[in-house]
């Protein structure tokens, strides 16, 4: 029903007096402003990477980076206004928009990869629990009428589980539900990463996560703005992606150079603040009609809502499709390969010269680095060699940093036509 929205709206306004002299600063002198409520959760180091490099500046728009210490704190403030945008996910969104479209997705934050799972179901050290029927009629802690709800109950459907089958326990707070379930107050509960992972080195049983729903997309976080920004500001929030998306390139392509920031901005357990491998940043990626139809499915299953927006009121995709590159001219990519003398290293039929023959480059370059599409491999590779230097070649390729975006596109383009 409305309780959620109802119940948050109550809170605003007992909070009203707190939060206007932040509400208040909306207008910035010399650029476009907006307010992002962050979590300090994994899905938002592209927002610091950003502000670090100044890609924010460069694209001619001010962040303002407001940390939350909750979900409920974000939401309210979402609800105030106080805060423009933020990273949640589909089940918070349908909730939002249950009488309005209040919210609209803008781009994916992340998703969940054969290698990277966002959520994952575990059993309590020492138990008997083992595989996922295992946990029939077992109670398995979750944050009630959430992702981690939602998520929990379709990884166990995709394992073969009856949903009728299921029982779960609610405890919203993630760090007394990973208490619990250590101490084996819960015999089984579902945990986001890097903090499930923790639990996995503390003792606990891996049941089983969401790399079972890729292909469905169900497990996703979202960027999502008000529709009332997304209406009086479009270049800020189109400038904002921009920045997003180079800072999320830069994560892909050096992980490990961003260690030290996500340290210091998100919630980290020390026993996997070493270990952890800081998963992929989905780019140019958006909700889609499944994904949403599904998630609105549940929602009015369980009695959360009634009714939510519709699909096209709540995914918005025109500034993704405004600022993703433009495909290149594959006949201009081959004259570029040619007259930038690449041939005198990268042979076109398969023997290794000075560097790698880019034969059948097409079909390989997507599984070159996970969480980089084939396109943007080669990207990186033409702007940025040293970043990935294939194995048996030393890094000797310049920097082709001076072409044009439309140069490397074509390139890129000419490039995918070598199958």
């Amino acid at each position: 029903m409305r309780k959620t929205v109802l119940a948050l709206m109550a809170i605003v306004a007992a909070l009203s007096a707190s939060l206007a002299p932040l509400a208040g600063r909306t207008q910035a002198q010399d650029a476009p402003k907006l307010r992002m409520g962050l979590l300090p959760i994994l899905d938002v180091l592209p927002f610091y990477v950003a502000d670090e490099a100044g890609y924010f500046a460069e694209e001619g728009v001010e962040i303002e980076l407001i940390p939350v210490s909750s979900a409920l704190e974000r939401d309210q403030l979402v609800i105030a206004g106080a805060i423009d945008g933020m990273v949640n996910d589909l089940v918070s969104t349908g909730i939002f928009n249950q009488d309005e479209p209040l919210i609209q997705i803008v781009s994916l934050a992340r998703r969940a990869y054969p290698d990277h799972p966002q959520f994952r179901l575990l059993a309590a050290p020492r138990s008997n629990i083992t595989i996922p029927s295992d946990l029939t009629y077992v109670e398995i802690g979750i944050s009630e009428n959430s992702v981690i709800h939602y998520i929990a109950q379709r990884i166990l459907e995709a394992e073969g589980v009856n949903a009728a089958d299921l029982s779960f326990r609610a405890e919203p707070n993630i760090a007394i539900r990973y208490q619990l379930l250590m101490e084996g107050q819960f015999k089984a509960a579902c945990l986001p990463d890097p903090l499930a992972q923790a639990a996995i080195v503390g003792g606990a049983n891996l049941i089983a996560d969401d790399s079972l729903l890729v292909e469905t997309q169900f497990s996703q976080s979202v960027l999502g703005f008000r529709s009332q920004v997304i209406e009086e500001q479009p270049e800020a929030v189109a400038a904002f992606l921009r920045a997003w998306m180079r800072a999320a390139e830069d994560i892909n392509a050096d992980p490990e150079a961003y260690r030290a920031l996500w340290l210091e901005k998100t919630n980290v357990p020390d026993s996997v603040k070493d270990s952890y491998a800081l998963p992929p940043f989905p780019t140019y990626e958006i909700t889609t009609e499944a994904a949403w139809e599904d998630t609105v499915a549940w929602l009015i299953e369980q009695g959360i809502v009634e009714s939510t927006a519709s699909y096209a009121e709540t995914v918005n995709p025109t500034f993704l499709e405004a600022i993703a590159p433009a495909a290149g001219d594959p006949a201009q990519g081959e004259a570029l390969f040619t007259s930038l003398g690449c041939t005198g290293c990268h042979s076109l039929d398969g023997t290794a010269g000075a560097g790698p023959s880019v034969a059948g480059i097409a079909g390989e370059a997507g599984s070159m680095v996970v969480g980089l599409s084939a396109e943007e491999y080669l990207h990186q590779s033409i702007v940025e060699p040293a970043a990935f230097v294939v194995e048996g070649f030393g890094p000797i390729m310049p920097a082709y940093d001076t072409l044009s975006e439309a140069d490397v596109a074509a390139l890129v383009a000419y490039l995918m036509t070598l199958e």
